[in-house]
């Protein structure tokens, strides 16, 4: 998208940190609302969306643009493909955290890990683009009435209760992502947006940004926002009862879309490559919060892990081997306590490192960017 200039027609770029248009040419500003929205017919605005031939990626890009890289796949050399034009969204929330800002979250986010590669902490400013996310929201009415089992109590005491949980809940602006490329685990993990930042859409918000181009149709997720609905209303009803393996009984949902609208949400993409491999870290252009883990390298790891290996087998193994010699009960005791210990910290370990993959996982190629298939496939 491209707004001119009114004073000397160069392209306007619009600014997070002023919440204005501003031209880097002649350093004038103005505000989105002095620029009259074209008319759309049929509900329908022309833009210049395109697709990536590379992935499938379809990109609405500023037309100052002539050559670019594509954000989801992370190809250096894209030739992309005029598309046709696309539903105009009702609401849109404007980026309010400028580029500078995301880049200082993600060096931040990255210099956390101890492990990083340094090509990682050296990534390409370039790399870093402004994406609106097309996303619908919904309005769901839901109620359930719900039987649930429990255990209470320990050991001897230990008994099964019985409990019955009633309500029923408005769930205002249900957020879904509804671009088929982008992971809906990644999606989710940039929530929540805070939708009273929404605004009526207005194109000039789309100068020097890019914009997803929606793959869903407000009907075909109806379901799935129903079934968002369902795990969190689930998950609160079993906030509310003290007890271990709760089970449910039975339940009578009751479910209803109230109504949907379609909006743009902004996120910050940085595309990098390691060992020839894509990956995506996303900063949400809202709130700031930071989405992705890096890969480490593995080398570096498993020599640490060896090194502090060593010195725990250094230090603790003669103290061990004394305390074995010892018939003192308490003694013992406190070999058990060790011990355990031990094996509590070995599996707190194992259970960060998994999930730690997992996250690297879905900042990945095959994670982050379905194959574009037929809708009904995809």
């Amino acid at each position: 998208m491209i707004c001119k200039c009114q004073n000397c027609s160069a392209a306007l770029f619009y600014k997070p940190t002023s919440g204005m248009l501003e031209c880097d040419a002649c350093g004038a500003a103005f505000w989105p609302s002095q620029f009259e929205e074209p008319d759309a017919v049929e509900n329908e605005m022309q833009v210049d969306y395109y697709s990536c031939t590379a992935c499938g990626a379809q990109l609405a890009v500023n037309g100052v643009e002539t050559s670019t890289f594509c954000s989801y796949c992370g190809q250096p050399t894209v030739v992309f493909d005029r598309v046709s034009s696309a539903k105009k969204p009702d609401y849109i929330i404007p980026f309010s955290v400028s580029k500078e800002k995301a880049v200082s979250l993600i060096r931040a986010h990255i210099e956390k890990g101890n492990f990083v590669p340094q090509e990682i902490k050296n990534f390409e400013v370039e790399r870093v683009r402004g994406i609106y996310i097309p996303f619908w929201l919904y309005n769901v009415e839901y109620a359930d009435t719900q039987f649930l089992s429990g255990e209470v109590g320990s050991g001897k005491n230990s008994h099964t209760e019985y409990f019955m949980r009633k309500a029923k809940v408005l769930f205002h602006d249900m957020t879904l992502d509804a671009s088929v490329q982008l992971n809906d685990g990644v999606s989710q993990r940039l929530e929540p947006y805070d939708t009273r930042g929404l605004v009526d859409f207005h194109s000039a918000y789309l100068s020097g940004f890019y914009a997803d181009c929606f793959d869903y149709k407000a009907e075909d997720m109806m379901g799935y926002a129903t079934y968002r609905c369902k795990i969190l209303f689930d998950a609160e009803v079993r906030k509310t009862i003290r007890a271990d393996k709760i089970m449910l009984q039975s339940s009578h949902p009751y479910s209803n879309v109230v109504d949907s609208k379609y909006a743009m949400l902004p996120a910050w993409f940085m595309t990098f490559r390691y060992e020839d491999t894509p990956y995506t870290i996303l900063v949400n252009g809202q709130t700031s919060k930071v989405v992705g883990a890096v890969p480490y390298d593995k080398n570096l790891v498993k020599t640490r892990m060896i090194v502090i290996a060593l010195l725990i087998a250094l230090v603790c193994l003669p103290i061990m081997y004394a305390l074995l010699l010892s018939e003192d009960s308490d003694v013992m005791e406190l070999i058990f306590i060790i011990m355990g210990s031990a094996f509590l910290c070995w599996r707190t370990g194992v259970k960060k490192m998994k999930d730690l993959k997992n996250s690297i996982e879905r900042t990945k190629e095959s994670a982050m960017h379905k194959f574009v298939k037929d809708r009904q496939e995809g």
